[in-house]
């Protein structure tokens, strides 16, 4: 019995082998599900960054169309077309009805004239109570 005959011996696989083959195909497979995600990933990402691009021009086109019509509405001659073609008899000010101010503090409660078209700021002291009963 000792002696066989090479010809019929069979060819065994073990377990081993088997596991090993098995998880190099799990990795391969995996590998390729990750890359095949990513790729998946990057292609959506970009069509989104490209959907906000759009966006943004058409938002910065939509904001100069804005300034523009805010410059225009703030023009002078703008402004006398409106008041002449509503009929709101408005005039240009003397130079006495214009006033220049000063930057204004917090504090700062009334304006007292100085000259002719400017006024500067004077502080309100407050009233305390014995002048206040006395009133």
């Amino acid at each position: 019995m000792a002696a066989r005959n090479r010809k019929r011996k069979e060819a065994q696989l073990s377990i081993g082998s088997w596991v090993k083959a098995l998880s190099f195909c799990v990795v391969l497979g995996g590998l390729a599900m990750g890359y095949v995600w990513q790729k998946s990933q990057i292609h959506q990402i970009g069509i989104l960054l490209n959907k906000k691009e759009v966006r943004l021009e058409l938002l910065k086109g939509e904001n100069e169309r804005w300034s523009q019509m805010r410059a225009e509405m703030r023009s002078t001659q703008k402004l006398y077309e409106r008041v002449n073609k509503l009929g709101l008899g408005l005039m240009m000010p003397t130079p006495e009805q214009v006033l220049k101010l000063s930057d204004l503090t917090p504090e700062v409660k009334e304006l007292e004239r100085s000259e002719v078209g400017e006024y500067r700021t004077v502080k309100q002291t407050p009233i305390w109570g014995s002048q206040r009963r006395g009133k």
